[in-house]
């Protein structure tokens, strides 16, 4: 072999070593767009399409794709003709896939009660253990907001769900006669006082209580753990 034909086939081999660590260190071109939760996606798609007041309580997908994550392009979902208030179903495809006909359940939404952190039995409920939301929601009959600080906590529940009726043992009602703190509100204006109750109540409910200075019955909103918001 010549002296030129060796330099030629030295260059060609550290050409290929040079090139060969570049083509192996190239990345992937990420897909179009990113997957995401199937519920999230029909969501997505059904909001748009709901009366006002009315939203998505819960979306019954089979255990096959309860936990899948897809592109929302590879996702079909047919709409029923008009959506209100109960549990329609729609008809979903995922590419790929034979369609599959889906129950959603659509309420209205309301106040509901929502669990900050994992709540044990036994635990009882604080001001900074939930938020109070609008939510749809489904499958269980919410408990009151307002009583459920001070409840006791009676069946497991987690961080982000709603608190159910049946989750929580409210505690006993004040008796009448007992003291408690009242704040009377009109517009920005704050009194406080004390007063007695006249009728027995659980925070949450609707008392009567008879202030200690003037000896005037007033009626409001007992809150946790006693006292009487009058006003607005």
């Amino acid at each position: 072999m010549s002296a030129r034909a060796v330099q030629l086939a030295v260059l060609a081999a550290l050409t290929v070593g040079a090139l060969a660590p570049r083509a192996a260190a190239e990345p992937k071109k990420p897909s179009s767009e990113p997957a995401e939760p199937l519920e999230a996606t029909i969501r997505d798609r059904l909001s748009p399409a709901l009366p006002d007041g009315l939203d998505v309580a819960r979306v019954y997908l089979p255990a096959s794709l309860a936990s899948a994550r897809i592109e929302p392009s590879k996702v079909v979902v047919e709409l029923p003709r008009e959506l209100r208030a109960g549990r329609p179903s729609i008809k979903l495809t995922v590419r790929g896939k034979p369609a599959v006909w889906v129950p959603v359940a659509i309420a209205t939404t309301v106040e509901v009660a929502v669990a900050q952190r994992d709540l044990a039995p036994g635990d009882v409920i604080t001001d900074d253990d939930i938020a109070v939301e609008r939510r749809a929601v489904a499958d269980l009959t919410p408990a009151a907001p307002a009583t459920v600080v001070g409840a006791s906590v009676t069946a497991a529940i987690a961080a982000g769900a709603p608190i159910g009726s049946r989750m929580v043992a409210l505690p006993p009602p004040l008796s009448r006669g007992t003291q408690v703190s009242v704040e009377i509100h009109r517009g920005a204006v704050r009194i406080h006082g004390t007063a007695t109750l006249e009728t027995s109540a659980r925070p949450g409910e609707q008392a009567s209580a008879r202030l200690a200075q003037t000896k005037l019955v007033v009626h409001g909103t007992l809150v946790a753990p006693a006292t009487l918001i009058v006003g607005e």
